[in-house]
C-alpha cells in the first residue's frame, strides 16, 4: 500500500501514516528507496503525485545534483511524455544489452573452445598424414640408399669444415665421398 501524503492549502505536506509534516527531500528519499508514495490535495482529493515528483526533481537540480542534463530537460519541455518514453526505451535497451552480456560472452567462449578443439583434431590428422607419408617414402630401397649417400656427404663436408676452422689442412679437390673431384673449367 502506498504511503499517503496530503497537501494542504498552505502547501505543507502531511504524512498520514506517521502523523507529521514532511519535506520534499524526505519524499524523494522514500521514492529512491523504492517506497510507493501518493500525494493528494487535502481539499479536493486531486492527485498531485506527478507534480510533487517534478518539484523534487527541480529541487535536486537546484542543488546541482546533475540528475538530468540541460539537453534532456529541453527535450522534456519540447516533447513532453514522448521524450521520457524515448529515454525509458533507451535505458531499457541498454539494460537488456547489459543483462545479456554474460550470456553472449559464454556463447563466445564456447565457440572459441570448439574452434580450438577442431584445430587440435586437424593438427593430429596432419601429423599422422605426414608421418605415414614419410614412412612410405623411406621404405623404398632406392630412397634409403640415396639418403645414406647424402648422410655420408654431409659428414664429409662437416669434417672438412672442421679442419678448415682449425687451420689444420688447406682446401683440396677431394669430393664429398673422399674421392678427388676434377677441377671445373
Amino acid at each position: 500500500m502506498a504511503r499517503l501524503i496530503k497537501r494542504y492549502g498552505n502547501r505543507k505536506l502531511y504524512d498520514t501514516s506517521e502523523s507529521r509534516y514532511v519535506t520534499l527531500e524526505e519524499i524523494g528519499r522514500w521514492v529512491k528507496a523504492g517506497e510507493e508514495v501518493k500525494i493528494l490535495e487535502n481539499d479536493t482529493g486531486e492527485d498531485l503525485t506527478a507534480v510533487t515528483f517534478a518539484q523534487i526533481i527541480l529541487e535536486e537540480e537546484r542543488r546541482k545534483s546533475g540528475l538530468l542534463s540541460l539537453r534532456m530537460l529541453r527535450e522534456i519541455i519540447q516533447h513532453g511524455e514522448a521524450a521520457l518514453q524515448g529515454l525509458a526505451a533507451t535505458v531499457d535497451r541498454g539494460m537488456e544489452v547489459i543483462r545479456s552480456a554474460p550470456e553472449r560472452a559464454g556463447r563466445r567462449v564456447q565457440e572459441l573452445t570448439q574452434v580450438g578443439e577442431r584445430l587440435g583434431q586437424l593438427q593430429r590428422v596432419v601429423d599422422e598424414t605426414v608421418r605415414r607419408s614419410v614412412e612410405r617414402v623411406t621404405a623404398f630401397p632406392a630412397f634409403a640408399k640415396e639418403l645414406r649417400r647424402i648422410e655420408r656427404s654431409i659428414r664429409a663436408l662437416e669434417a672438412r669444415i672442421g679442419r678448415l676452422r682449425d687451420g689444420s689442412q688447406p682446401p683440396s679437390n677431394s669430393g664429398p665421398d673422399g674421392g678427388v673431384t676434377p677441377p671445373t673449367t
